[in-house]
């Protein structure tokens, strides 16, 4: 006979038990929903009433799949019945898709922005929308290599600061922070701690990490969000909207990202053809003139921020690799790599 302890939301703990431990491979059978109900809340509850719990629970989700039942509100879950070997009621739909979820999992797992602290407490958000076994395969699908978090666990509230200065057209003030040989673990305030004071525009993320486009009373430049502590919004009004409005932002940011600055050129390139994806995902399809060059070869003309970065991007290749104009880019390389020989050459 059941107690009438907690018989009145008896339903919902059904619910919760069914959506905690089931899904379309693991069932549970009326007689176990049982055992959970008297061993987790301490209330003792017969089958049949169960199984009559259940049905409840079912008719408010509608044969359509979509729509409701009961006063048009929509139930996003679907429990069914298992005949098979294993017998017994699962829930076999839910607000996520299950490969909704490992796609969170790994963009959580490989975004830099995001801290090992952080991270635990959104993977405990995702973990109450599926159940307690399909949570396991989500830990144990993705693993993450040589990519190093954060240790700024204020990020999302920086970055809603910044978006609130923006909204309102105010300047923003932040200690900005770097690391030191001497403490590589916790970062230092550069400027000996003074605050840097600029004016935010456009909030970006490249290679997972946030930057902030501002200006700082000179010109537009980049900070590392994660870099950035004591955001706070400013009282005195925004500067440089003349300067932003003229930045084309796509060529912008593949100069700052791409690159690492440098004076532009139109510059020719020759590569072996097994790097054209790579040249491809560097300058994209329509961003530079690909023309074969003979069979083992392919030549690029792509305007590029001529830099010691770029430079050391073409070494990157060895000889598959080399740069045939303008003529002083060369002499230039050149100049770079005879840098780096003497350098060993005097070891």
């Amino acid at each position: 006979m059941a107690k009438e302890h907690g018989q009145k939301y008896k339903s919902i703990l059904v619910l919760q038990i069914l959506l905690k431990y089931t899904d379309k491979d693991h069932p549970l059978s009326a007689s176990k929903i049982s055992d959970k109900l008297l061993k987790e809340y301490g209330i003792l509850a017969e089958e049949h009433s169960i199984c009559r719990d259940i049905k409840e629970l079912q008719r408010l989700y509608s044969a359509d799949d979509e729509d409701c039942v009961d006063e048009g509100v929509r139930i996003p879950y679907k429990i069914e019945y298992d005949g098979s070997g294993k017998r017994g009621y699962k829930v076999t739909k839910r607000p996520c898709k299950y490969t909704d979820l490992q796609l969170l999992v790994e963009c959580i797992h490989s975004a830099r922005f995001i801290s090992n602290t952080e991270e635990k407490r959104l993977f405990r958000m995702i973990k109450e929308f599926c159940s307690k076994e399909q949570y396991k395969s989500l830990n144990n699908e993705t693993y993450l290599v040589d990519r190093a978090k954060t240790n700024n666990n204020n990020i999302l509230l920086y970055i809603n600061e910044i978006n609130a200065a923006i909204k309102e057209n105010k300047k923003i003030k932040f200690k900005y922070m770097k690391y030191t040989l001497q403490n590589r673990e916790a970062q230092t305030p550069r400027r000996k701690g003074a605050f840097y004071s600029v004016s935010p525009f456009k909030i970006l993320i490249n290679e997972g990490n946030f930057y902030l486009l501002a200006y700082n009373g000179k010109q537009i430049t980049k900070y590392r969000i994660d870099r950035m502590d004591n955001v706070i919004k400013s009282i005195e009004l925004r500067e440089g909207a003349e300067f932003y409005k003229d930045i084309n932002m796509q060529d912008f940011t593949k100069r700052v990202f791409s690159m690492f600055g440098g004076e532009e050129k139109n510059v020719t390139i020759r590569f072996t053809n097994d790097l054209l994806d790579i040249v491809i995902d560097r300058f994209g399809a329509s961003g530079a003139s690909y023309t074969p060059d003979d069979e083992r070869h392919f030549k690029i003309h792509v305007n590029v921020e001529v830099s010691n970065m770029f430079y050391s991007w073409i070494c990157g290749f060895r000889k598959k690799a080399t740069i045939l104009n303008p003529p002083e880019v060369v002499e230039d390389f050149k100049t770079f790599l005879a840098d780096i020989n003497q350098k060993y050459e005097s070891c």
